[in-house]
């Protein structure tokens, strides 16, 4: 992704009756995995620390997207982002209906169960076990916080468990505090062997809207014209 997000952010749009969302936080991820050889890839989104709501950014060859997924996630909404001089501007696309069940929040109920160590008042273990025997390990994690402006605990796990522990978490911690997980390294299945870890959460000012009036989209692909 271009660098041109840390410059100056700016949205222009002629839309009566919009609806707003601000971001006060950009954030750049990297994850790094190893299996016969190394792969490296990012992730950028846009964050709004007071409702929780992301602006991600995604690219396809020359072509970059801002997506954003409605509160109830029944839409998701899609931006062009165009870099003209210093000004980005996020230019609305079309929104397209997903499908729910997927991002609802379902309460785990396998059998597998985790378990969190506090190994320093930073540096938590977080193991899933196969079953309540807790003898083989699905993952074993290290989550390594920060000390933040702004709360943002999540493991970035791809396992439906982790949202639990994420709660559990939080109890855990200082309530005075707010923290950020700034990395995770972890290990899925005894063999995959992950780390994520934030390398840039700057404060922005940006606003993107919304038409009252949803466009549909005219092709399969969001970056398609």
């Amino acid at each position: 992704m271009k660098n041109f997000f840390l410059l100056l952010f700016c949205f222009i749009s002629s839309f009566a009756f919009s609806q707003k969302y601000h971001f006060d936080y950009f954030i750049k991820e990297k994850s790094e995995y190893q299996i016969t050889k190394k792969h490296v890839w990012n992730k950028e989104w846009f964050y709004d620390t007071k409702n929780g709501v992301r602006l991600n950014l995604e690219s396809e060859k020359n072509n970059i997207i801002a997506v954003l997924y409605s509160q109830d996630y029944k839409l998701k909404h899609v931006f062009k982002v165009k870099n003209i001089g210093k000004q980005v501007n996020f230019l609305y696309k079309h929104s397209r209906k997903i499908n729910q069940e997927h991002y609802h929040e379902i309460p785990y109920k396998g059998k597998e169960v985790f378990e969190i160590k506090k190994l320093d008042s930073l540096k938590y273990s977080f193991v899933v076990f196969k079953n309540s025997k807790r003898k083989k390990k699905v993952i074993d994690a290290v989550v390594n916080l920060v000390i933040g402006k702004f709360e943002y605990i999540d493991f970035r796990i791809d396992h439906i468990i982790t949202r639990e522990a994420e709660k559990q978490l939080k109890n855990l911690l200082n309530q005075n505090q707010k923290y950020i997980v700034r990395s995770v390294d972890y290990k899925y299945n005894s063999k995959y062997n992950r780390s994520n870890f934030f390398e840039l959460i700057q404060k922005v000012d940006l606003t993107v809207e919304v038409p009252k009036v949803l466009k549909e989209p005219t092709n399969w692909s969001d970056f398609k014209e």
